[in-house]
């Protein structure tokens, strides 16, 4: 079983960028993200002498990610009861940002504007099912490996959340495409009163 730092670092090089990516994903703040990735390290390195199988690192460095980031989700939790010097939060998108699929086939709008929606709409996800799209979708776990990860015993579970999980992901980006329409193309009815209000002024019936 791997000891030293040394070893740890070896280990780590092949999934360090796959680690960088889950953490930005999970978390809205790029700041949450590498305090949550330092965190992990720190862990990881300190349960180092307990990983018996080193061909089993990835997933369980990523176990190591996920309740570290359920935990960073509980003090958040708490923090909402103090005062706080802003609330306004923002996506701060890098060019290394995490590579995700098309979702919006077929339209002209910005690579950075698909991210941003995309990481709005996994915002609004709880942090378990989050974790299971994103561990799936971005890290190419198993249902098995995100059982184990998530510490459940059913994969079924893991399956029903998945299924349910990237439903709501659908829901939720195709609500903010049609907000965005709604700002940008006026309904029919909103032209027509347009319409007549100007035809009022002109002296048009």
């Amino acid at each position: 079983m791997p000891q030293t730092p040394d070893e740890f670092l070896n280990l780590l090089q092949p999934h360090y960028r796959s680690a960088l990516q889950y953490c930005r994903a999970l978390c809205r703040e790029p700041n949450d993200a590498q305090d949550l990735l330092q965190q992990a390290l720190v862990l990881a390195l300190e349960k180092l002498p307990g990983l018996r199988d080193p061909t089993r690192f990835k997933a369980w460095f990523f176990q190591i990610i996920t309740r570290a980031f359920y935990r960073q989700c509980r003090q958040k939790f708490w923090r909402c009861f103090l005062p706080l010097e802003s609330t306004n939060h923002t996506f701060e998108l890098e060019n290394d940002q995490p590579d995700f699929p098309v979702i919006f086939p077929g339209t002209e709008e910005p690579t950075n504007e698909r991210r941003t929606r995309l990481l709005e709409a996994l915002a609004k996800l709880r942090p378990k099912e989050r974790a299971a799209l994103l561990l799936f979708e971005l890290g190419d776990f198993t249902i098995a490996d995100i059982a184990e990860i998530q510490e459940e015993k059913s994969l079924s579970a893991i399956k029903s959340r998945l299924s349910r999980t990237r439903q709501k992901l659908k829901d939720l980006i195709l609500t903010a495409e049609k907000n965005k329409e709604k700002i940008i193309n006026p309904t029919k009815e909103i032209t027509h009163e347009i319409e007549k209000m100007a035809a009022l002024f002109t002296g048009r019936r």
